[in-house]
């Protein structure tokens, strides 16, 4: 289980004498990113930017036993919900405005000394996302080496999302854009692990993860046994995105079958997390 504070573990909990020479010594920044969304009935408001939190500990774990120093960013939740803005607790702000509080944060990171930073996204939405890709390529443009970093079923949402909304692959060049490769164990253990087969939102990975590694968040009183799946075409996915109507395809929010859910799937994070942690050790050398 992972502490309650999405602070853990990051610059946030530091002082600042530390958080310099951690830069001093040139660690390696990971940024989380996510939203406040809703996640249906039974999760929290904050569970993508838990999600993002989670991968980014793990990452930091697995980099420093390869003896790759990090340190992470504050995380930064207040993104883009265009798409299930309709939904009270669905914090949504413009796109100009999270483009230019996003290149502040990392021109801070870059000015303090954390010139690599690796960005992790938890958030699927294209609006979202194209947004955070914009200010990667603003920093990058004034010498910051800042990199969107995708691992797991995570990239999959990420990628999928994007390509069908804007009909053209993620806006980066090659040298901005870290696709972390599946190991054959994390496979193996995601084909071992999974009982349902749409994996959208709210669903069966995100309901493991909470459960798994913050429980303490979800109501004990709440059965995710009693939740009806929620399984669209694509198309009809596809169209209730394009015309606004997630809330009439899922009146309480999820996408998916949050009812197979149980703690022990959330242990792909932590072995994403270490596919992640591995790829950054080969892009460093």
């Amino acid at each position: 289980m992972e502490g309650y504070s999405i602070f853990k573990e990051t610059i946030a909990d530091m002082t600042w004498p530390a958080v310099d020479e951690a830069a001093r010594r040139q660690a390696i920044m990971l940024v989380p990113i996510a939203v406040i969304e809703q996640h249906g009935p039974h999760l929290p408001l904050a569970t993508d930017i838990y999600g993002a939190c989670l991968l980014c500990v793990r990452i930091k774990a697995e980099l420093g036993k390869a003896g790759v120093e990090s340190v992470i960013a504050p995380p930064y939740y207040f993104g883009m919900n265009p798409t299930t803005g309709m939904f009270t607790g669905s914090l949504h702000v413009d796109r100009e405005t999270m483009v230019n509080i996003l290149t502040q944060l990392l021109l801070n990171y870059s000015r303090w000394g954390f010139q690599r930073q690796f960005v992790l996204n938890h958030h699927g939405d294209p609006a979202h996302n194209d947004a955070i890709m914009e200010a990667i390529r603003s920093v990058r443009s004034q010498g910051v080496d800042a990199v969107y970093t995708m691992g797991g079923f995570v990239q999959q949402f990420i990628e999928e999302a994007y390509t069908s909304a804007f009909h053209k692959p993620l806006p980066l060049p090659a040298s901005a854009l870290l696709r972390a490769p599946e190991s054959k164990l994390t496979e193996l253990a995601r084909e071992r692990l999974t009982k349902s087969t749409l994996h959208v939102h709210a669903e069966e990975f995100e309901t493991s993860m909470i459960m798994r590694w913050y429980p303490d968040v979800l109501d004990p009183g709440f059965e995710v046994t009693d939740l009806a799946p929620v399984l669209p075409t694509p198309e009809e996915f596809d169209r209730a995105i394009q015309e606004g109507k997630w809330k009439e395809l899922s009146p309480q929010g999820y996408i998916g079958d949050p009812s197979v859910a149980q703690a022990d799937t959330g242990e792909i994070y932590a072995l994403e997390a270490a596919d992640i942690a591995r790829a950054i050790v080969a892009w460093l050398s």
